[in-house]
C-alpha cells in the first residue's frame, strides 16, 4: 500500500548515504602505488586517484597537453595541443574541475569586480565524487574517467577529429599509462584510441592510437609583475580587458611574454655590475638528437647570453644535454617544468619555437622547441642558392658537418628567440645600406641584419671579389636592445604603470636609429618584408640576380652525386626560380608602397610615409627588365633535358 511504499523509500535513504565517501583504507588499499607531490597520486589496480590537499583547492594550474607519441601523419611527438588554466573546487562531497579565464579582470577591491565575476562563470570541465577523505581532510577522487573519456581539452583537437573522420574515443582501447607527481606538477601519459574513418596511416585498422602527455603545472601563488607591451618593441604577449581602470572607456591591456629573471644581488645590479639571476633559464637537448648536432644546438641557445648581459644579467641562459635515466630517473622531455629542444623525425622543412605563458602576467613557464629533421634540406637550399656564387662551402649536395652545424646554430638561436618572447622583426634588415653587405668589416661587426628574428637568411648581395664577408645572421644590435627592454629590472617600480615612463625613455634613446625599429611582415611596406636584405630592394635584387646568373651554369656540377638520379638537380633549379621570384616580390612592394615606422603621440612626425616617386619609377623599370621580359638566363637546355622541363627549342 502507500504507507509501505513510503517505508521502503525511507529505508532507501540510509542505504544511498552509505554509497558516499568510504574509509581511506578501503579506497587507498595496501596494494596502492603512491607518489607524493603537488597532489599525492595513487594507482589501485586500473584506477588512478588524486589526493588533493585542502590548500590546493582553488589554486590555479595550467594544463599543457602534448602528443607524446603518434602514428605517421598525425602530428609529431612533442606537438602541443593546447594549454588551459584550471582549478579544483569542492562542493560538499563533490569536487569539480573548472576552466579559468583571465581575459577580463578588475581590481578585486572595486565594486565592478562583482560584475566581472558575474559575467565570467567558469565552465565545469568534469565532476567527481569524493571517494574518501584522508589525513588533514585531503580529498581523494578517482580521476581515471577524466583522462580516459573524450574530454575536449585533453584529446585530439576538433580539426583533427574532422580531418580523420573520428567517430568516438574507444574506452576499451584507451588507458592511463602512467601518472607521476612532482612538487609543482603532475605528469600523466594516456594511450588513446579513436575510431576513425580516414586514418592517415594503417587505414585498414579503422582507428588511430596516440599517446598524450598532460602536464598539470601549479601557477605561482603570486604572479610575476607584468610589463606593459609597446608596439615599437616586438614581443609576444597576453591581453586582458581591465574593467577596473579610470578611463572613460574599456581598456585592453597587453603584457609582454618573458621569463621571470630577478637579480640575486640587487645592490650589485644597481651599481651597474652584471649579476646572476635567481633562477637561470635552462634548455635541455632532446636525447633523440643526432650527436653531431648537439653542440651547435647548445651554442644557439648560449649565443643569447650576450643579449641578457645587455639587460644586466650574466649566465642568464644556458643549454644542457638532457640527463640520462641514471643521472635523473624522473626527467622527461614531456615534463612541463623543463624547456626542451625536441628533435622530431619529420620531413617538414622547418623548426618552431612555441612557449607557454602565465595568462595573468605573461611569465613564460616553459617551452618545447620543435626541431624537424628535414630543416637541414631547407638550409642547404637557401645557403647554396643565396651564397654559392662566392662561397665554396655551399657548392655541393651535402655540406660539411661544420658548415651545416653553423647553419643549425643560426636556426637554433632564431627559435630560442621566439621562446624568449620575441616575434619576427621583418623591419630589421632594411636598416642596412645594401652596399654595406658587401663589406667584410661591416658584416663582421653587424652580420646580415640587426636582428636574428628577421627573415634575413644568407648574404645574397655580396659579389665575387668582395672578400671575407659574413654570410650568416646572428644575435644583433636590435636583439640585445629588445631583450634589455623586456628583461632589465626596473628596481623600485611597484606596478606595470610605474615602469611605463622608463620603458618609454629607453625607446626614445634610439628613436632615430633604424637598427632599433620593429616591424611585422607587410605587403605594403617595402622595408618590412620576408627574405629580403638591405634598404633598397632594386639594388639588392640586381646583385642577387647577378649571383643567380653565376650559379646557373654550375648547377649540374654542384648537384652531382655518383650513381644518383636528377632529383637534386631538379630541386636546385627550382630553388633558382624561387629565389628570383623573391627578388621580384621585394621590388613589387615598392610600387605603391608606404613606409611604416612605429611611433607614439609624443614623437615627432607621422608613422606612414609614401615611397618616393623616384624609387617607385626605378622599381617599375626593374620589373619591366627582369620580369616582364623573359629571363632567358634561366633557360638551360642541358638541365631541361635531364629534369623534364620543356625548353625554348623550336619556339617561335
Amino acid at each position: 500500500d502507500g504507507r509501505g511504499g513510503q517505508a521502503r523509500q525511507a529505508r532507501a535513504g540510509p542505504a544511498a548515504a552509505r554509497t558516499g565517501p568510504k574509509p581511506y583504507k578501503d579506497v587507498i588499499t595496501a596494494k596502492a602505488k603512491s607518489d607524493p607531490g603537488a597532489f599525492t597520486v595513487h594507482q589501485v589496480a586500473d584506477k588512478w586517484y588524486y589526493e588533493i590537499p585542502r590548500a590546493m583547492l582553488g589554486r590555479e594550474f595550467i594544463v599543457v597537453s602534448r602528443i607524446a607519441e603518434t602514428a605517421s601523419g598525425i602530428g609529431y611527438g612533442g606537438t602541443m595541443n593546447g594549454s588551459n588554466v584550471v582549478r579544483w573546487v569542492r562542493n560538499g562531497d563533490k569536487v569539480y574541475l573548472r576552466q579559468v579565464s583571465f581575459s577580463t579582470v578588475a581590481d578585486s577591491t572595486k565594486p565592478i569586480a562583482m560584475a566581472v565575476r558575474n559575467s565570467n562563470v567558469e565552465p565545469i570541465i568534469a565532476g567527481f565524487d569524493v571517494a574518501s577523505y584522508g589525513a588533514d581532510s585531503t580529498l581523494v577522487v578517482d580521476v581515471t574517467p577524466l583522462y580516459t573519456t573524450d574530454v575536449a581539452m585533453l584529446g585530439l583537437p576538433s580539426f583533427m577529429k574532422t580531418q580523420y573522420q573520428i567517430r568516438r574515443l574507444d574506452p576499451a582501447r584507451t588507458y592511463l599509462e602512467s601518472m607521476r607527481s612532482f612538487p609543482k606538477n603532475i605528469e600523466t601519459r594516456v594511450v588513446m584510441t579513436y575510431d576513425a574513418g580516414a586514418a592517415p596511416s594503417n587505414p585498414s585498422a579503422g582507428s588511430i592510437t596516440i599517446v598524450m602527455n598532460h602536464s598539470m603545472l601549479l601557477l605561482p601563488e603570486k604572479p610575476m609583475m607584468a610589463r606593459l607591451m609597446d608596439s615599437r618593441v616586438g614581443y609576444f604577449g597576453v591581453q586582458q580587458t581591465d574593467y577596473g581602470r579610470e578611463e572613460d572607456r574599456v581598456i585592453r591591456r597587453r603584457f609582454i611574454s618573458r621569463w621571470r629573471l630577478e637579480p640575486k644581488d640587487t645592490a650589485a645590479f644597481l651599481r651597474g655590475e652584471l649579476v646572476e639571476p635567481v633562477k637561470q633559464i635552462v634548455y635541455y637537448i632532446d636525447p633523440a638528437t643526432p650527436e653531431k648536432w648537439v653542440p651547435y644546438l647548445i651554442q644557439g641557445v648560449n649565443d643569447w647570453q650576450a643579449a641578457f648581459e645587455a639587460a644586466g644579467f650574466k649566465n642568464a641562459i644556458v643549454a644542457k644535454r638532457a640527463p640520462t635515466p641514471a643521472e635523473d630517473p624522473e626527467f622527461s622531455v614531456d615534463d612541463a617544468r623543463y624547456a626542451v629542444i625536441r628533435y622530431l623525425a619529420s620531413d617538414i622543412e622547418n623548426a618552431s619555437g612555441p612557449h607557454v605563458p602565465d595568462p595573468r602576467s605573461g611569465e613564460i613557464l616553459e617551452s618545447h622547441i620543435q626541431w624537424y629533421h628535414n630543416v637541414m634540406n631547407l638550409l642547404r637550399n637557401w645557403y647554396l642558392i643565396q651564397t654559392a656564387a662566392i662561397n665554396p662551402n655551399a657548392r655541393m649536395v651535402d655540406f660539411d658537418d661544420k658548415v651545416m652545424g653553423e647553419l643549425i646554430r643560426f636556426v637554433s638561436s632564431h627559435e630560442v628567440g621566439h621562446t624568449l618572447g620575441l616575434p619576427h622583426n621583418m623591419k630589421a634588415s632594411s636598416s642596412y645600406p645594401v652596399d654595406s653587405l658587401r663589406s667584410p668589416t661591416f658584416t663582421a661587426k653587424y652580420a646580415t641584419a640587426p636582428s636574428i628574428m628577421d627573415y634575413a637568411r644568407f648574404n645574397y648581395v655580396a659579389q665575387p671579389g668582395d672578400g671575407a664577408v659574413a654570410m650568416n645572421p646572428r644575435i644583433g644590435v636590435y636583439d640585445k636592445y629588445s631583450i634589455s627592454w623586456g628583461y632589465r629590472p626596473i628596481i623600485g617600480a611597484k606596478s606595470p604603470d610605474e615602469e611605463k615612463a622608463t620603458l618609454d625613455q629607453w625607446i626614445k634613446l634610439h628613436e632615430n636609429d633604424p637598427m632599433y625599429r620593429f616591424g611585422d611582415p607587410s605587403g605594403t611596406d617595402p622595408g618590412s618584408q620576408t627574405e629580403d636584405l638591405g634598404d633598397d630592394g632594386v639594388k639588392a635584387g640586381r646583385y642577387g640576380i647577378m649571383n643567380l646568373k653565376r650559379i646557373m651554369p654550375k648547377l649540374m656540377e654542384w648537384s652531382y652525386e655518383k650513381g644518383a638520379d636528377y632529383t637534386q638537380l631538379n630541386e636546385m633549379y627550382g630553388q633558382v626560380g624561387a629565389q628570383w621570384q623573391r627578388y621580384m616580390g621585394h621590388v613589387l612592394t615598392i610600387v605603391g608602397g608606404v613606409d611604416y615606422t612605429r611611433k607614439n603621440m609624443d614623437q615627432v612626425g607621422g608613422q606612414y610615409t609614401a615611397i618616393t616617386e623616384a624609387r617607385q619609377r626605378e622599381a617599375v623599370r626593374f620589373l619591366t627588365a627582369e620580369a616582364l621580359q623573359t629571363p632567358t638566363w634561366m633557360i638551360d637546355e642541358a638541365i631541361f633535358d635531364r629534369v623534364g622541363v620543356l625548353g625554348a627549342k623550336g619556339v617561335g
